[in-house]
């Protein structure tokens, strides 16, 4: 069997297996089929993990020194499907980014310096740098803070991440097909505004009301077919046009993490997943993200394009954004996401259609370190 050191880390909303890419293989084709062993995935019981019960992620971060003088470390994202027993590394994830920077000043990779380390990453994924402002005591990275993020008990570190210039890292283009609002025809449903927008990632955002939603829904959606039928149609859709997949249908298989769904409403007022009452007036708009089932939160690469596109004339998010705030300055302007799990802000600036920065407070922490036994690849 192969030995691997390990980390086992929370950032944000999501966990993941982190690695040194210097203690792996030196043949990178055989990544995936390692990852998916350590995650005790098998073609046979997918999801089963080598402990006989469903491991808590399917995510894995490998981390290296940078070469050149614009980033500190490099930083490469993997998706692990467990049902249809592949792994996806076109795209990142925000949340696990908040973890990059404390695990790089952690294993040495950057120096540390008191009180605030600033560590800047090349996520190879999206080929995009973020940068990662991390409270640093006694050479380590802090844990322990005041700092509160939704879907995550009790308080941490806070950790700034700001993803500089975020768009077109998939597609090469913040928006794919050159239109804010692109129509498409759902047999059954009809005609649906979508925005197509990559920003951290590739997401497809549309209105509650055009679905026939409320958009304060919650775990209800998880049980009805109509709309699981209509998300999984439009994700198809979407994949297909931000060149994911050939065909829509595709999707549904070679294609489950990206692009990330969005459903957005006015700001109103609904009892959040952890029973909070969260009110109307402390948000800029209400959004749902869901591919097939609801996501407890908001993923941060999906708060990222949302939020540019609710800062953005033209897209289905500028038209339900809180309108007494359109007129803020065109930099430096936050825009507060109420979603399933609370209230997310991000600080979005964009110079017309061009996103400059979009910056948002993350916590992360260490769980486990140790060594991993994988069978050979």
């Amino acid at each position: 069997m192969r030995k691997i050191p390990c980390t086992y880390i929370r950032g944000g909303t999501s966990r993941a297996l982190f690695f040194k890419e210097q203690d792996l293989p030196e043949d990178k084709s055989i990544w995936p089929e390692l990852f998916t062993k350590a995650l005790g995935v098998r073609k046979t019981a997918a999801g089963l993990s080598a402990m006989g019960v469903d491991f808590p992620t399917h995510k894995v971060a490998v981390i290296s020194p940078h070469q050149g003088p614009e980033a500190d470390v490099d930083y490469n994202f993997f998706q692990v499907d467990s049902e249809n027993y592949y792994v996806d590394n076109r795209g990142n994830c925000g949340n696990m980014s908040s973890a990059v920077g404390p695990f790089a000043i952690d294993e040495g990779m950057v120096e540390a310096r008191e009180p605030e380390t600033v560590v800047r990453i090349y996520n190879t994924n999206t080929r995009r740098i973020i940068t990662s402002r991390v409270q640093v005591k006694d050479g380590k990275s802090c844990t322990q803070g005041d700092a509160v993020i939704c879907g995550v008990p009790g308080s941490g570190s806070p950790v700034w991440l700001s993803f500089e210039r975020p768009g077109g890292g998939l597609t090469g283009k913040l928006f794919p097909t050159g239109n804010k609002i692109d129509l498409f025809h759902i047999p059954g449903h009809g005609d649906l505004p979508v925005t197509l927008i990559d920003c951290a990632n590739p997401v497809v955002l549309f209105k509650a009301a055009d679905a026939g939603l409320t958009g304060t829904e919650l775990t209800s959606l998880n049980t009805r077919k109509d709309f699981i039928e209509l998300v999984g149609r439009v994700r198809g859709m979407a994949a297909q046009m931000f060149g994911l997949v050939d065909r829509w249908e595709d999707a549904a298989t070679k294609s489950t993490y990206m692009p990330f769904v969005g459903i957005v409403s006015p700001p109103q007022s609904y009892e959040d997943m952890d029973g909070n009452w969260i009110k109307a007036e402390e948000m800029d708009i209400c959004c749902r993200s869901f591919i097939t089932r609801l996501h407890r939160a908001y993923p941060i690469a999906a708060s990222m394009a949302t939020a540019a596109a609710a800062r953005i004339p033209g897209t289905v998010a500028y038209e339900v954004r809180r309108k007494e705030h359109a007129s803020r300055p065109a930099s430096g302007s936050s825009v507060v996401l109420g979603h399933a799990g609370g209230c997310t802000e991000v600080q979005m600036e964009v110079d017309g259609d061009e996103v400059i920065r979009g910056t948002v407070l993350r916590t992360a922490n260490t769980i486990m370190r140790g060594t991993l036994w994988v069978d050979e690849v």
